[in-house]
């Protein structure tokens, strides 16, 4: 695999809004501007055509697209010979203090009839359509504030030669102060019409969706989820696009709420995608700008979701601005490979990947690294988009053309970059990464680091034994024996910091009621993700699960400043590897029952957890089954 291109090009207007076209994924439709135009800078929408792998990538069609706001984001329906491009541009000011905000445009994209980049480029881009899908803002601020932040599209399909589908898309305002929506609409046409609304969703007074995607199931179903600063929504979609009515009941649902101790400030879900039918990606940026965490949703059928997987972002990142992933093509199990890229606060990306198992083990690998870039764009990064990829289809006896993906990121520098990655294709369907692949890197970074150590001891032992003389012989037989009893300073001073952090750490550091896997997260993450614990307090913790005699037999937990902290309380408490069959049995129907803990969840999460004896009736079985 050879290694990815870097193609760059330029505006003359800081961009906030980016989409590939569906049918032609190398080329990048951006849009952007000064706003109202007291500053002298133009808001435009420009196609570049980022096929040719180019250093430096001029555009292909160009429009002013209003004199009264900037560009705030963009999407696109195929056409056969270009795209219509759905943005969400405001009225002028006086317009909307007066009740009137098309914020809703279309333009036609027209693509060059030339494929050549050598030529020059003939696109060309028009309006076609302005209309307004939200509520008309009631008070003054949200009327003068108020704008559509985020346009989103059902996926296409992810072939080449499919029939176009039905598409449905979701807009977001912004800035509208307790009028906030989310508008779900029929995206069938250039100018979506009342009738064309799906759900109108009120958001709570002083909340905004700072992200929202949709899964598309079948024809005419769909799942819309999107995210506030603490909370995931789900919006059921069932919809005859031919009689264009609604069918069955269309379920609003909260499916998760970020946990946090009660003082001091909270983490902030930033965005959110689909991976698919059961998995949601959240970004959650820390507190304070400390760190950025990927979180794993795991969707049940009732009840709110989990969090299975939980990556930690490299220390550099401190805030992500936005993300995206692409799903690439699938095998005939349903499986498939995920690429998710993070644009960051200092202008870095950061690029994973996952596979997923397909719907019978409806499972996902873990996190792996495919690389990072660093000072990306000059300015802040605003957005981060992948192209869409198709699977080719060949005739019988004909090799397929080399296949690629494409990554985008734009800043308020009016700068592009885009980068060009080859997919590889391993028979049934392509990846961005093999496990080979990830087995080299990994090799070689250990490889790295032992010629580094090895350098550096050759350069101390330079300074301190020029005659290698101590290399010899260090110390005697005899003293070597006797040091080897003794302790290094590393281990003393671990071991100091250790008893500081729990002096005085004798009774529960909390007693709950919780789900178990929101425990987890909470207080022992490093046993949900695949990273170590990030201090010595994570990594001694305990947690007991028992019958509370005081709330009726019902089930407590309890987190303890260690395993020796635990059993001075609960002696008779047993890890759940200790457990026999029975007593297995018995604990996951009794954490079942109580929602601590579902079967999809596994039995993973509950190792390393202790639990006391089984008490109340529920004993009284078990002792009855132990004794035979």
């Amino acid at each position: 695999m050879s290694r990815p291109t870097v193609s760059k090009a330029q505006t003359n207007y800081p961009i906030f809004a980016a989409t590939f076209a569906n049918n032609r994924p190398g080329i990048l439709v951006v849009g952007g501007g000064g706003g109202a135009g007291r500053s002298g800078v133009k808001n435009q929408i420009t196609a570049f055509d980022f096929s040719s792998r180019a250093p430096t990538v001029q555009p292909i069609a160009e429009i002013e697209a209003s004199k009264d706001d900037s560009v705030t984001c963009l999407a696109n329906l195929s056409t056969r010979d270009g795209a219509i491009l759905y943005a969400g541009i405001n009225s002028s000011e006086d317009e909307r203090l007066n009740g009137s905000n098309e914020h809703f445009r279309a333009f036609e994209l027209q693509f060059p009839k030339s494929k050549a980049a050598s030529e020059k480029a003939d696109g060309s881009i028009g309006l076609l359509s302005k209309t307004s899908l939200f509520t008309t803002p009631q008070s003054a601020g949200a009327k003068k504030e108020g704008y559509q932040r985020i346009v989103k599209l059902s996926p296409p399909p992810r072939t080449t030669s499919s029939a176009p589908n039905r598409r449905i898309g979701a807009i977001v305002s912004s800035l509208a102060g307790d009028e906030n929506e989310v508008v779900i609409f029929s995206a069938t046409s250039n100018k979506p019409a009342e009738q064309d609304i799906l759900g109108r969703i009120t958001l709570h007074k002083g909340q905004e969706a700072n992200d929202v995607d949709i899964f598309t199931q079948g024809e005419g179903r769909f799942l819309v989820a999107y995210a506030t600063d603490q909370d995931i929504f789900i919006q059921d979609v069932n919809y005859d696009f031919e009689q264009k009515t609604t069918r069955g009941k269309n379920e609003h649902r909260k499916v998760y709420t970020m946990p946090h101790v009660d003082k001091g400030a909270k983490s902030r879900l930033r965005c959110l995608r689909w991976l698919s039918p059961r998995h949601l990606l959240l970004l959650s940026n820390k507190p304070n700008r400390t760190g950025v965490d990927l979180l794993v949703l795991h969707l049940y059928e009732e009840g709110p979701g989990s969090i299975i997987l939980r990556k930690k972002l490299p220390k550099h990142v401190k805030a992500g601005t936005d993300m995206d992933v692409c799903l690439l093509d699938v095998d005939d199990e349903g499986a498939y490979q995920i690429a998710i890229a993070v644009g960051a606060l200092d202008v870095s990306l950061t690029i994973y990947t996952m596979d997923y198992h397909g719907p019978a083990r409806d499972s996902l690998s873990k996190f792996h690294s495919f690389n990072s870039y660093h000072n990306v764009h000059d300015l802040q990064m605003t957005k981060v988009v992948f192209s869409p990829f198709h699977r080719p289809e060949v005739p019988a006896g004909r090799k397929a053309p080399p296949q690629y993906l494409r990554l985008a990121s734009t800043s308020l520098g009016n700068s592009i970059s885009c980068e060009t990655f080859d997919l590889i294709d391993i028979g049934s369907r392509h990846v961005l990464q093999t496990a080979r692949s990830r087995n080299l890197f990994t090799a070689a970074t250990y490889l790295v680091v032992a010629m580094v150590v090895a350098v550096m001891a050759l350069l101390i032992q330079s300074v301190i034994d020029p005659e290698g003389q101590l290399t010899k012989s260090i110390l005697p037989a005899s003293l070597q024996n006797a040091a080897s009893h003794h302790k290094s300073f590393g281990e003393t001073l671990r071991e100091k910091r250790h008893e500081a952090v729990l002096n005085n750490a004798d009774s529960p550091v909390v007693k709950t009621g919780q789900r178990i896997a929101d425990i987890l997260h909470l207080h022992l993450p490093h046993l949900l993700s695949d990273t170590e614990p990030s201090d010595a307090s994570s990594q001694q913790k305990a947690l007991v699960i028992h019958h509370d005699a005081e709330s009726d037999d019902a089930l407590s937990t309890e987190v303890h400043a260690g395993d020796e902290a635990l059993l001075k309380k609960h002696a008779a408490a047993k890890k759940w590897e200790d457990l026999s069959k029975e007593e297995k049995k018995l604990w996951k129907e009794r954490l079942s029952g109580a929602g601590m803990w579902a079967v999809g969840e596994g039995e993973t999460i509950l190792k390393s957890i202790f639990f006391g004896q089984v008490g109340g009736a529920i004993g009284q079985v078990a002792e009855g089954v132990l004794r035979g």
